[in-house]
């Protein structure tokens, strides 16, 4: 998130209110100004005090009318965006910002997205004004009344923000294509949340019809069938969902992937923007994915490569869940993305559906019993370890990183490890080292050398500080795949060693020479 400084909410101060309304008086015809002594109020309400006690009177009265004549020429069934410059105009305002206005029905995700998307860009936002009205318009669209939200139900959410200028016409336009792309998703994603919640419900249905086929696995079912209501329940943010079936197209053909007609929800709406739009045998694709598709765990958890447009800017999670034939073959796959929610990360790992199977099969491995010191340090270890890490990894793969964190206690020891995500997408790193080695300024020095070296990028960072002298630290990478697979633990550990190496370890190699 974006603020500029401790900016503070308020109600507009009369005064202010009364002085905008006073310069505005006799400049528009009277009806406009009943609109205006309908907007402003609500607008400056919305504004930050330093917006009101920074900005002139006139400058604060250009900026409630062009917001109004802005959301006057916005329609309510559409998303509307304008990125423009008050000095392009007719010279009434001169303050040097560039300014983003949108409008959309009201709806969760409007602030974030747009806050998200002008950081990408490293626009500061030196002013955010949001404020929900109810907006009555006519038949041709044109607003007839303004009034508080909730008074009556068609609710708009106009926003305002202002950053630094941008002077090149070409990059406000893609300022204005690429905001109201990502707003299109926006509405997209929220108009069918209760959708994507209905097929949660239909895959949890369709589970429980397959136990009656796979006794032997009704267990696992059944967990992955909790993990579904956790996600439902509050653990994800719902941003897509499409189905895909292997089938034939004629008898005796070969099986094909295809794209289900009319499956496609939230930003996975558009169909035809899919590889299997069309149909694809089953031999093109490659060894590895198709392995994946006809076998392997009925639920993957893993990332996109693509960033989510919604919400927040990150790698979206990819949920999938195998669609099974009656005598259990695998006949497709319901594909569910999204990002897990604060919620997500802040549960306890143990009683997360899924991950506490994982957690009672690492436990057993380890043959630690209920109440014994491994058995509380595991228990430990395994929720201080990043959630993505959890899910992306099999059970035998934490099983050998909380092995690796249990020997290392109390040792001088550096330690690295590498793993690659099972379906390519990623790899993920982790660093202990002893506590007294470990600062901020080795952080960023090792980050750096990932990123110039290894052109990777840093999706996600975690630090853990454990039982004893021990610092634990994370980090999942992206990147191009040719240069993150030249990523070795002995490299890393021999950066690592370097990067760390202190006054005491160099008159130390000295006295031995």
């Amino acid at each position: 998130m974006i603020e500029s400084g401790p900016a503070r909410q308020t109600v507009a101060d009369p005064t202010v209110v009364d002085k905008v309304l006073q310069a505005l008086r006799g400049t528009v015809q009277d009806d406009r100004y009943r609109l205006l002594e309908q907007f402003v109020p609500l607008f400056l309400g919305k504004a930050t005090t330093e917006l009101l006690e920074e900005r002139a009177i006139g400058d604060l009265a250009r900026m409630c009318l062009d917001s109004l004549d802005f959301l006057d020429r916005s329609r309510p069934n559409r998303v509307d965006v304008e990125v423009s410059g008050p000095a392009q105009g007719d010279g009434r305002w001169t303050v040097p910002v560039t300014i983003v206005r949108t409008n959309v029905s009201e709806r969760p995700f409007i602030v974030d997205t747009i806050r998200e998307y002008l950081s990408s860009l490293d626009h500061q936002i030196a002013h955010f004004v949001y404020p929900l009205m109810t907006v009555e318009r006519d038949e041709d669209g044109w607003i007839t009344d303004l009034l508080p939200p909730g008074e009556r139900t068609r609710t708009e959410s106009m926003v305002y923000a202002e950053v630094a200028q941008v002077a090149d016409a070409a990059t406000r336009e893609s300022m204005r294509v690429e905001t109201a792309r990502r707003l299109e998703d926006v509405v997209r994603a929220t108009d069918d949340f209760g959708l994507m919640i209905d097929k949660i419900g239909d895959v949890v249905s369709e589970l429980g019809f397959r136990m009656r086929d796979v006794r032997d696995r009704r267990g696992e079912f059944r967990e992955i069938q909790a993990f579904l209501r956790w996600l439902r329940d509050g653990g994800f943010v719902f941003l897509g969902y499409r189905s895909y079936s292997f089938r034939p197209l004629e008898p005796e053909g070969e099986a094909m992937v295809v794209v289900d007609p009319g499956s496609g929800l939230g930003v996975l709406q558009r169909e035809e923007s899919s590889a299997f739009a069309s149909p694809v045998p089953m031999s093109r694709l490659p060894d590895e994915m198709r392995e994946r598709a006809l076998s392997g765990p009925v639920l993957i958890i893993s990332k996109t490569n693509a960033e989510s447009t919604v919400h927040r800017r990150a790698r979206m999670d990819y949920i999938g869940v195998k669609k099974l034939r009656p005598g259990g073959a695998i006949a497709g796959e319901h594909r569910f993305l999204g990002l897990f929610t604060s919620q997500a990360y802040s549960e306890p790992a143990q009683d997360i559906p899924i991950l506490r199977r994982k957690l009672a099969k690492v436990l057993e491995r380890a043959g630690a019993s209920e109440g014994s010191h491994d058995y509380k340090e595991i228990i430990t270890i395994f929720n201080s370890l990043p959630k993505e890490e959890l899910f992306l990894a099999t059970a035998e793969e934490i099983a050998k990183d909380i092995r690796t964190i249990l020997i290392r206690y109390n040792t001088s020891e550096v330690f690295a490890s590498v793993r690659r995500d099972q379906l390519g997408r990623g790899l993920s790193i982790m660093v202990v080292l002893p506590r007294t080695r470990f600062s901020g300024t080795f952080r960023r020095e090792f980050e750096s050398v990932l990123v110039q070296r290894y052109k990777a990028q840093i999706l996600n960072y975690h630090l853990a500080m454990g039982t004893g002298d021990q610092a634990r630290l994370h980090f999942y990478l992206g990147g191009p795949p040719e240069r993150l697979a030249e990523i070795e633990w002995r490299d890393l550990k021999a950066t690592v060693t370097s990067l760390t190496r202190s006054w005491l370890d160099e008159v130390r190699d000295l006295l031995s020479e």
